[in-house]
C-alpha cells in the first residue's frame, strides 16, 4: 500500500489498486466515529456518444442516471437500501455529466458496509420490469426539475453559452428520451462503463486501512470481469462564441435574476487546470466575491440584494456565471460588462484572499464527508491525489495574478434574465 503525505498539511491518504484495476483511497481520522465510502464511476450523462475502438455506439440521453436509479435493485425482492437500512446505514447515489457516485454513510462495522457498496454497484442485475417500472418514476423526476426555476436557469444558460457541448442538457434526459431508453441500452452502459478500472472507491473516517484493503482485496479476487475495452467520449467540436448573446424568460422565481456567463478558451490561458482555478478564483474573490468593494458599493445603493460566482472547467473552456439578484436590468448589464471589462486586483487583497483560502485548505480535513468530496474531485479532475495543493498556494505570487489578469478576456460573454412570472 503507497502513503501520500499531503505536504504541508500533515494529512496522509492510503492508496492501493487491486488487481483488476479498481483504486482505492482512504483518510482515517480516528477521533470520530463515522465512516463514508463513495464508489464512483467514471461515467455520467455526457457520455451518450462513445467509441471503443472504430466502432461508434449511441444511447438516448439519460441513460446513465437511469441506470444508478434500477443499480440500487439487487434482485427482483431485494435493494440495496433494504441492506443499509437494517445497518443503520444511510446510502444514495447521484450522477453528474462526468460520474455517477454511489455512497454509503454510517458509524458501526466499515468494512462488511463497504463491501456490500461494491457488490451492489458491481453487480449486473437488470429486467424488463424493472426498468419499465423505473421510467415513470424519472419521468416525474424529470418533470418535476422543468418546475425548479434553479434547475431551468442552468440549463436555458448552458444551451445559450454552448453551441454543440451535451453540458447543455438535463442530466436526467427529457421525458421523450428517457421512454426510448431500454433494457438493452442499460446493459450495453453497464457492461461498458462499470469496470473496475472505470471506478474509484473512496474511504473516510475512523477504520483500519489495512485491514479493510485486505478485505477488499479479498472481495474483488473472486469476482470475474471482462477485459475492460477502454471506451472514449464522442465530443463534439465547440464553437469559440456563445451560441445567443442575450436572452430573457418569464421564470418561477420571486425576484428577477440577471445571469452572465463568460466563455474562455482554456489553451488561450497557458496554464495547467490546478492554476486556472485557483488563478480565478482569486481574481473573481476580489471583484466579485462576499467582501470585495464592488459588492459592497452595489449593496449600499440598493442596486442589488445579492450576487455569486461560480467557475468551473468544461472540457476545453473556462466558464465564469455571475448571478445576480436586481430589478435594475440595464443598470446592471452596464455596471457589470464595464466591471468585467477592467477586472483590478490590489496586493493586500491578494494576500488576503490568498490566506484566507491556505487557512481553508487546512480546515477542510476535519469532516469525513468534505475531505471524500476533496479526494473524488482531484481524482476527476486531475487523475490523481493531488499532494502539494498547499504548496502550490504559497508559491503564488502576486505578479502571477496581475499577469493572468492582463491575459483573460472576458468579452464573450451570454446573458439571461430571469423575469418572474405574473400571477
Amino acid at each position: 500500500m503507497k502513503e501520500i503525505n499531503l505536504k504541508g498539511l500533515k494529512e496522509t491518504i492510503y492508496y492501493d489498486t487491486c488487481d483488476n484495476g479498481l483504486k482505492v483511497y482512504m483518510w482515517v481520522k480516528k477521533n470520530v466515529s463515522s465512516f463514508y465510502a463513495t464508489l464512483s464511476v467514471k461515467y455520467g450523462s455526457l457520455y451518450n456518444e462513445f467509441k471503443i475502438g472504430n466502432k461508434k455506439y449511441c444511447l438516448p440521453k439519460g441513460v446513465a442516471h437511469f441506470l444508478e436509479h434500477v443499480k440500487f435493485n439487487e434482485d427482483k425482492d431485494t435493494t440495496a437500501n433494504d441492506y443499509y437500512f437494517k445497518n443503520g446505514c444511510d446510502t444514495n447515489a447521484f450522477t453528474t455529466f462526468n460520474y455517477t457516485n454511489y455512497q454509503v454513510l454510517g458509524s458501526e462495522n466499515p468494512t462488511p458496509n463497504i463491501i456490500h457498496l461494491l457488490d451492489f454497484v458491481q453487480k449486473g442485475y437488470f429486467n424488463k420490469n424493472i426498468v419499465s417500472n423505473e421510467k415513470g418514476i424519472i419521468v416525474e423526476e424529470a418533470n418535476m426539475g422543468l418546475d425548479d426555476p434553479y434547475t431551468v436557469m442552468l440549463f436555458k444558460h448552458l444551451d445559450n453559452i454552448f453551441t454543440n457541448y451535451d453540458y447543455k442538457y438535463p442530466i436526467t434526459g427529457d421525458a421523450k428520451s428517457i421512454k426510448e431508453i431500454t433494457m438493452e441500452d442499460i446493459e450495453l452502459a453497464f457492461n461498458t462503463f462499470y469496470h473496475p478500472e472505470n471506478s474509484f472507491l473512496v474511504v473516510t473516517g475512523n477504520f483500519n486501512p489495512y485491514e479493510l484493503m485486505e478485505k477488499i482485496r479479498e472481495n474483488q479476487d473472486k469476482k470475474e470481469f471482462p477485459k475492460y475495452l477502454k471506451p472514449t467520449r464522442v465530443v463534439n467540436r465547440e464553437s469559440r462564441k456563445v451560441n445567443k448573446e442575450y436572452e430573457e424568460v418569464d421564470i418561477n422565481v420571486t425576484n428577477k435574476k440577471i445571469k452572465i456567463g463568460i466563455k474562455i478558451p482554456k489553451k488561450s490561458l497557458n496554464l495547467d487546470d490546478i492554476l486556472i482555478r485557483i488563478y480565478t478564483n482569486i481574481l473573481f474573490k476580489a471583484n466579485f466575491g462576499n467582501t470585495s468593494d464592488f459588492k459592497d458599493d452595489l449593496l449600499s445603493k440598493e442596486l442589488i440584494t445579492g450576487m455569486s460566482f461560480m467557475t468551473d472547467l468544461f472540457d476545453d473552456y473556462l466558464l465564469i456565471i455571475l448571478t445576480i439578484d436586481s430589478n435594475y436590468t440595464k443598470e446592471i448589464i452596464d455596471i457589470f460588462s464595464h466591471k468585467l471589462d477592467n477586472l483590478t486586483l490590489d496586493e493586500k487583497t491578494f494576500n488576503r484572499i490568498k490566506n484566507a483560502s491556505l487557512a481553508s485548505l487546512i480546515l477542510e480535513y476535519e469532516d469525513v464527508e468534505t475531505v471524500n468530496s476533496i479526494i473524488q474531485s482531484e481524482i476527476l479532475s486531475y487523475g490523481d491525489v493531488v499532494d502539494n495543493l498547499k504548496e502550490v498556494y504559497e508559491n503564488i505570487a502576486y505578479n502571477d495574478i496581475v499577469k493572468y489578469m492582463k491575459n483573460i478576456d472576458t468579452k464573450e460573454r451570454s446573458i439571461l434574465v430571469l423575469n418572474p412570472k405574473e400571477k
